[in-house]
């Protein structure tokens, strides 16, 4: 089992690395030009505290994108290829799964480099060390990194899911696919809105409450600005999330295979 998962990752990797290399590059560039030049804009001059605090905003948003993109990348560019699919001793879940597992890796790199980033910042400049002492400034980015990749991940099943749907309905219906879509997509829209709003829901989901106690603190770091705030949360709210994710995985893949069967 092993063996077959290290196979499918380094094919994964020898496919992705020229794209991932570029991406990276194209990435770093774009953040230096725009924080360069919102600098210049604000400051006339290149500040390394504006640079740095626009620099982290602009990665933060990049790392959200990168498992997304990664996987769709992926599966694009061996979609018209049904023997990758049905020639495989392997199912279309584990294939599925494999590149899955290896945008949301590469996601967590990414999402890494914002969090070192801001830690070395914060260190040189020790503003937050002093205030708030090492133990709790650490607890910090381990809640900013872990928030940030949950939603990477969350993002990227989510556009799976819809990217998807859109290939199958062009399969079958070349013209005019995108509006049959768009009308897929709100009426998804409309009965998850309706599932949220039900009674049945809101019981599951308020199953299991847990209150996490600390004092609300406030955490800046040039122009870096983050807030930690207790709250209580839900087990029970927690599993409709995780269940909701597998199903856009499983149904994803499943579709997936019906696509490349026909």
């Amino acid at each position: 089992m092993m063996t077959a998962w290290k196979g499918l990752w380094k094919k994964e990797w020898l496919m992705m690395k020229d794209w991932i290399y570029a991406t990276t590059v194209m990435a770093v560039l774009l953040v230096f030009v725009i924080s360069g030049g919102f600098s210049f804009l604000t400051e006339r001059k290149l500040s390394m505290s504006v640079m740095a605090g626009m620099s982290l905003m602009l990665w933060t948003v990049i790392a959200v994108c990168v498992p997304i993109a990664l996987l769709l990348n992926s599966l694009w560019s061996e979609w018209k290829r049904p023997d990758v699919w049905l020639q495989s001793p392997r199912s279309i879940y584990q294939l599925f799964g494999n590149k899955t597992i290896f945008a949301g890796v590469i996601g967590f790199i990414a999402v890494l480099i914002p969090a070192i980033v801001f830690s070395v910042y914060a260190s040189v400049f020790d503003t937050l060390l002093k205030e708030s002492g090492a133990l709790d400034f650490f607890l910090m980015i381990y809640s900013f990194t872990s928030t940030l990749y949950l939603g990477a991940i969350g993002f990227m099943l989510i556009g799976l899911f819809l990217a998807v749907v859109y290939r199958v309905i062009k399969s079958h219906i070349p013209r005019g696919a995108i509006f049959i879509w768009l009308a897929v997509l709100f009426i998804s829209n409309w009965l998850f809105q309706l599932l949220l709003e039900s009674e049945l829901y809101r019981k599951i989901a308020h199953m299991g409450a847990f209150t996490i106690s600390f004092e609300p603190r406030e955490y800046i770091a040039g122009d870096f600005y983050f807030v930690q705030s207790p709250g209580t949360w839900y087990a029970g709210q927690i599993l409709l999330v995780f269940v909701f994710l597998a199903f856009l995985f499983f149904s994803s893949a499943w579709l997936f295979e019906k696509k490349v069967r026909l």
